[in-house]
């Protein structure tokens, strides 16, 4: 039997995995203090953000354990309408570069297209190189660069692309 991973929807008994891996993103990114969130994270998802998490499912065990989770946010432009701002995407160590990164950015992509969103935006560190080769992979554009991070947009063509399952360049 093979390991599995799926993607699902947050709700408010996962806090406590959100928060946890929260933790673990503040400390891959050197930022121990940046950490604010608390519990009143449970009583806004979906009304402030939205959230998907990656799960994992060792072979011959019946439980799953959160590994990954994406938040992100709608906004609005005139320029370009409605789009969303990814603000976190991490996946624990152990489970990087399996796919679920992708995973993640494909499901929100699709969800994005359904609400109509014109692209989606986030930033990254100029240091994540594995984070910038997978969103050169899925022809996001670097819109902004700046000392410490690098801005990046899906442009709707390819956030459609993306959600498809067509855009994913050499994987």
């Amino acid at each position: 039997m093979e390991a599995a991973y799926s993607i699902r929807s947050a709700e408010r008994e996962d806090v406590d995995d959100i928060l946890r891996l929260a933790l673990e993103l503040v400390q891959y990114e050197n930022q121990p203090d940046k950490l604010v969130t608390t519990a009143d994270l449970a009583q806004n998802i979906s009304s402030w953000y939205h959230c998907l998490l990656l799960e994992y499912k060792a072979p011959l065990d019946a439980s799953e354990e959160v590994v990954g989770y994406a938040i992100w946010t709608y906004s609005y432009s005139t320029a370009y309408g409605r789009y969303a701002i990814l603000s976190e995407i991490y996946i624990t160590s152990a489970h990087r570069g399996r796919g679920g990164g992708r995973g993640l950015m494909q499901n929100i992509a699709r969800i994005c297209h359904e609400k109509g969103c014109s692209g989606l935006r986030w930033l990254v560190y100029n240091w994540n190189e594995p984070a910038k080769m997978l969103y050169n992979k899925i022809n996001a554009r670097n819109l902004l660069e700046t000392k410490d991070m690098t801005a990046m947009h899906l442009y709707k063509t390819d956030l459609i692309k993306l959600a498809q399952g067509t855009s994913i360049v050499g994987l």
